[in-house]
């Protein structure tokens, strides 16, 4: 597409761009460091599991367990607590709401967890906002490709949906160059006054 006006739908990532929150705050700061080593580092397995849908959330509070002096019960009531309280990046959560308003299809494509659907979706009403939502836990596969989850989300919008009429708001480079190499366009999220600036520069800005 030549300008971001052209687009019929938008696809929003999850993770650090329409919510910047960490799933294990309510474990406190002390435990922060440990738990991403453990889970959330490119080299984790039970990691590339919990995202892939082969292991439960019930599994990595276990795991996480044998390596902090916390119970499993404990461990699992905080993350469920921290993604019941967590907020959203305020400009991506408003853009979303109004291109729907609009009369533009919104997809939320993400690589996460069980919580998520288990949690996350239900407590902030996302399957309200969202005309369809794709997570990879919910292929309990090897950890798909991005690629994977964008073509669900456009499977089940109708054939009229993909790539050269979609717009993407995601924070890792890697997938905005994967997303325009497909025919789409993508913008990099990285901070609310970065894309608000965005908006404003695209015309996309409701103010």
């Amino acid at each position: 597409m030549e300008t971001p006006s052209d687009f019929r739908e938008v696809v929003i990532d999850f993770g650090f761009t329409l919510c910047s929150d960490y799933y294990f705050r309510e474990l406190g700061t002390r435990y922060e460091k440990r738990i991403t080593e453990l889970v959330f580092s490119r080299d984790s397995e039970i990691g590339r599991q919990w995202m892939g849908g082969l292991v439960s959330s019930e599994d990595v509070a276990e795991y996480l367990s044998n390596h902090l002096d916390i119970s499993a019960n404990d461990i699992h009531s905080a993350l469920t607590r921290g993604c019941t309280q967590m907020s959203f990046n305020k400009a991506v959560w408003d853009f979303a709401r109004s291109q729907r308003a609009d009369g533009r299809k919104t997809a939320l494509v993400t690589v996460n967890a069980d919580i998520f659907r288990d949690v996350i979706v239900p407590s902030h009403g996302l399957d309200r906002e969202f005309d369809t939502i794709v997570s990879s836990s919910d292929f309990g596969v090897k950890l798909p490709s991005k690629q994977t989850l964008w073509d669900t989300a456009f499977e089940a919008l109708g054939a009229e949906f993909g790539y050269a009429n979609s717009l993407l708001i995601e924070d890792t480079r890697r997938e905005v160059e994967l997303f325009r190499n497909l025919g789409g366009a993508a913008h990099q999220y990285r901070n609310d006054s970065e894309f608000n600036d965005w908006l404003d520069s695209s015309g996309l800005s409701k103010t």
